[in-house]
């Protein structure tokens, strides 16, 4: 058994759970070859945070459409705007849709070459109107590329292949969706996102469909899916898009209403945090290095106590899911300020995961100071479970005991 001590300092959502994570922890570290001879978690939360969050009282209240959406029973509005939340993303998806669909059709469809060339031929004549271009807000430039990248993909020819002749209709409809979602993908992911009128308003944007359409074949095409893709794609789109984000809102913001809560109180009472911290670790028993865990808040307390003048003895600061480097680049902590000469207190193990998307990399915040070093875990689950993964996976455990002083 390894002498000294770890402490577990809790963060956000913790509190109530703490008896079950300290065990887990507990029964983590005693895996490993060698052992610290005490484990404790101060309280702090308990003791002197913040009350619970509940911030269903100021939540817009559902409306009967978004109900409806969640149940699987979305009004067509409702599914159209969200599948085109998906086809924004994805701009090819469409089509690659209709290449996977099984046709109509049996048989090898002998014209499907001809039919793929012939809309690309049509694709690099199309024209739109300068007007239907203006009134969206959209470059000649920024059409032309759209259309390229369209006329360009193998999602085209593979369509064009599944369809043929009898489908040319519906494969017009879903190339002029995807030249706007083109457009349309490219304005928001712009720096800064680009607010043009057809990113900001469905009718402008069944408009430009429209007259992508009369471009292309010189009959206007409906802003809207066809029965078949929207069918397919319509109810993942609103169990994923807006809908249910809305009908969810109040359970999805709770892990970032802790968050926010927690990190607000640390703010405004963040003195007596560190002090109710650097008390608990300077009352444990003299045998041996002493490790510090810090667990999300746990870690931004921790880092900016032992980065401080009055800090406790630590032989080594471990961070966990942890936003420490984050605050420190928005200059919200006491003992650091961002830029030349910041140096936090090392050795430090910051633990991150990629799926947490409360955790941040330590290192590349003060690139000159040496001794910081980040590990990645990854539990393999999404978020939020994945801000409390760390807990029940030994590889956690392994880096502390190798970082062991």
């Amino acid at each position: 058994m390894m002498e000294g001590s770890l402490v577990f300092v809790h963060g956000t959502g913790i509190r109530e759970g703490l008896k079950d994570t300290l065990e887990k922890v507990c029964a983590g570290v005693k895996t490993l070859p060698q052992s610290p001879i005490s484990v404790v978690g101060p309280e702090w939360g308990k003791e002197i945070g913040p009350a619970d969050l509940d911030v269903t009282p100021v939540l817009p209240a559902s409306s009967a459409q978004t109900r409806a959406a969640a149940g699987g029973e979305a009004p067509g509005d409702v599914t159209d705007v969200a599948t085109w939340g998906l086809l924004i993303d994805d701009p090819l998806l469409e089509l690659r849709m209709l290449a996977a669909a099984p046709s109509a059709r049996t048989g090898m469809v002998v014209n499907a070459r001809t039919v793929a060339v012939e809309l690309q031929q049509l694709l690099s004549d199309a024209e739109v109107a300068p007007e239907a271009l203006e009134a969206a807000g959209v470059e000649v430039d920024e059409m032309r590329s759209a259309l390229a990248f369209v006329r360009g993909s193998e999602a085209l020819v593979d369509a064009a292949g599944a369809v043929g002749d009898a489908g040319i209709a519906g494969l017009l409809g879903a190339v002029s969706r995807s030249v706007v979602a083109c457009v349309l993908h490219a304005h928001r992911t712009a720096r800064p996102p680009r607010l043009s009128p057809v990113a900001l308003s469905g009718e402008q944007r069944t408009k430009l469909v429209g007259a992508v359409g009369e471009a292309v074949s010189g009959t206007p095409t409906r802003g809207i899916f066809t029965q078949t893709i929207g069918k397919a794609l319509g109810p993942l789109a609103v169990r994923i898009g807006n809908s249910a984000v809305r009908e969810n809102r109040a359970k999805l913001m709770d892990p970032f209403s802790d968050f926010i809560r927690d990190v607000a109180f640390y703010i405004r009472r963040g003195e007596d945090v560190r002090t109710f911290l650097a008390t608990a670790i300077s009352d444990l028993p003299a045998n041996g290095p002493v490790v510090v865990v810090g667990h999300s808040l746990g870690g931004i307390a921790m880092v900016d106590l032992m980065s401080g003048a009055d800090a406790p003895h630590v032989d080594l600061l471990v961070t966990v899911g942890s936003q420490a480097p984050y605050l420190y680049l928005l200059d919200s902590l006491v003992s650091l300020r961002p830029g030349p000469g910041s140096k936090p207190f090392t050795p430090w193990l910051n633990i991150y995961s990629p799926a947490d998307f409360l955790s941040f990399r330590a290192a590349p915040a003060f690139p000159d100071v040496g001794g910081i070093v980040d590990e990645e875990v990854d539990a393999g689950v999404p978020f939020p479970e994945s801000h409390s993964a760390y807990w029940s996976h030994k590889e956690t455990y392994d880096l502390i005991g190798k970082n062991w002083p």
